[in-house]
Parts: C-alpha cells; sequence; structure tokens
C-alpha cells in the first residue's frame, strides 16, 4: 500500500503513537461497506462531509480539511491547542500530481494511534479515487454551463441560476430581476471586420457586464450578442444603477467606442405569480422597446 511519506509510515512504529485504539485492521467486507457509502454521491461538498462523519465513527477524528483542494472544504472544528503530533496529511492521488499535488489533512483530538492511522491510510485511498472521480465531474459540468469565449455561463447555466434563484424567492419571500442585454450596431462589426473582431468585442463586453456587478450576481451569454444578468434585488433602483454604469463603460471603451458598439437594456422585478420565463419575457419586451425608440437606453418593465 502506497501511502504519504517516509515519515507517515515511520510514525506507525509503536514506539511513536501508542497502541490505545479499539480501531482495528479493516475487513474487505468494511471496505466495500465505506466505498458503497462514498460511491453515492459525486458532489464534492456532500463527498467531504460523508467521508468526514463516517472516519468519525471510526478514529477520534475532530478536525477534515480539503482546503488545498477546494478552498471550502473543510469539517469539523481543530482542537485550539493542536500540536502537530495530533495532525497529518496524505496525498490525494491523481489529483493535480502535474503541479504541487493536492492532500487531505486530518486531525485528531489527541495523538492518534498506530490503529487509527493504520484505519484512515486505508480508507484514505478508497476516497482519493472517488475525489479524483468527484472533481472531474465538477470540472465537465463547469465546460457544459461556460460560454468558453467570454467566460460568462451560457444558456444552460443560467437556467439553473435561474431556477435556484426563483425557488429561494418563492421560500424566503426575496426579490430578484433580471437583465436583458442586447449589443447595438454588432452586425456591422462582424461584416466589415470580420468574426475574429467581433469575438473581441464580445469579450469586452462580458468584461465590463461582470465589472458592474456585485459579488452575488451572475452574467450570462445566452448566445450571438444577448447577454442576461440575474440579480439578487428587491426593486428596480438597483436595475437602474447598474444599467446606467454598464451603459457608461461601454460607451468610454476603446474598442466598443471605436465600432459604435451600444447596450439596449431591458430590466424586471420579480412579482408575486411570477415563473422565471415571465420574468425573462417582461425584461427581453423592455429590451425590444428600447431597440424600437433608437437603442442605447434603459427600460424597467
Amino acid at each position: 500500500m502506497e501511502l504519504s511519506t517516509s515519515l507517515f509510515e515511520h510514525t506507525l512504529s509503536d514506539h511513536f503513537y501508542p497502541i490505545t485504539s479499539d480501531c482495528g485492521r479493516l475487513s474487505m467486507e468494511q471496505k466495500n461497506a465505506f466505498l458503497g457509502q462514498l460511491l453515492t454521491t459525486i458532489d464534492l461538498s456532500a463527498l467531504g462531509s460523508l467521508y468526514f462523519h463516517q472516519l468519525k465513527q471510526r478514529v477520534s477524528l475532530v478536525h477534515l480539511s480539503l482546503s488545498k483542494a477546494q478552498p471550502h472544504l473543510t469539517y469539523g472544528l481543530a482542537p485550539a491547542n493542536c500540536n502537530q503530533q495530533q495532525s497529518f496529511s496524505l496525498p490525494l492521488k491523481g489529483v493535480n500530481e502535474d503541479a504541487d499535488p493536492h492532500c487531505v489533512q486530518y486531525t485528531f483530538s489527541g495523538i492518534p494511534s498506530r490503529e487509527e492511522r493504520l484505519c484512515v491510510g486505508e480508507l484514505h485511498l478508497l476516497f482519493a479515487h472517488q475525489f479524483a472521480n468527484a472533481l472531474a465531474f465538477e470540472h465537465m459540468r463547469k465546460l457544459a454551463t461556460k460560454d468558453t469565449l467570454t467566460a460568462l455561463g451560457n444558456r444552460n447555466a443560467f437556467n439553473e441560476a435561474s431556477s435556484r434563484l426563483h425557488s429561494r424567492a418563492q421560500r424566503y419571500n426575496e426579490g430578484y430581476g433580471i437583465m436583458v442585454i442586447d449589443l447595438d450596431n454588432f452586425k456591422n462589426v462582424n461584416d466589415e471586420f470580420g468574426h475574429q473582431e467581433g469575438d473581441a468585442v464580445l469579450q469586452a463586453v462580458a468584461a465590463q457586464i461582470s465589472s458592474v456587478l456585485r459579488t452575488e450576481d451572475q452574467a450570462f451569454r445566452l448566445g450571438g450578442d444577448e447577454f442576461c444578468c440575474l440579480l439578487t434585488c428587491e426593486n428596480k433602483d438597483a436595475l437602474i444603477k447598474i444599467a446606467k454604469r454598464l451603459k457608461s463603460r461601454v460607451e468610454n471603451h476603446t474598442l466598443l467606442a471605436r465600432h459604435g458598439i451600444s447596450c439596449s437594456i431591458g430590466g424586471s422585478t420579480y412579482r408575486d405569480g411570477d415563473d422565471v420565463e415571465s420574468l425573462f419575457c417582461r425584461a427581453d419586451d423592455a429590451m425590444y422597446r428600447v431597440k424600437a425608440a433608437g437603442k442605447n437606453d434603459y427600460i424597467a418593465a
């Protein structure tokens, strides 16, 4: 069995850590049962939580950290006066091996026994394999929901995010808004300067949209030169402020100004009885009213 480093193997010595644990070597049946539990999820956060709670049933683990692989994946609380002998790390084989290998840090309530370390070592190998699978799945999921040209979310991402936001609005009576953005004069860029220049324009607009949003807001490219934003706001005032900032950024951007690019923007906020489609349609209709009225403006529906 290949574990972490010679340091870990050295500390398995009876003279280094006491044999005071009821945790013995795992049978094949126990390993299979443990693996069966891990295979019930491919979600990174849920997988880490499941692993932590499964380990706590077998050893005196109090804290598990996967933060080197994913910053938010930490479980339990490490003792305030924890010393080095209460903690050790094991590498995640198959995860980021070309760079600095990721690892899992295990912290115990006291100095772990030899049997506890052996137990963790065996279960770690099973977990590391499933964690690599979960990371690969997460990577593929992100690719499936990201617009490769602008790095914004795509239509699939919008559908997922809007569904979550709408469910939260209904459950907690919280407002949110949708902003639909369509570029003015974009077709002229593609026709006169080619698609490479058109791509540069789309990337520049995407960057300006991202720059005016708050951390909790999200931007998407729905296709062509149509963009959309999901905004966690209670009223139309927030939409108006963001629309004004975006218009100003676009008008003062060197590349966009050179090509005469501006934005027609429509917005709407959540009302009782709305679903995502009705909310989007109001914003979309408002955007087309801007187009019909001369472009480069914002209307709230």
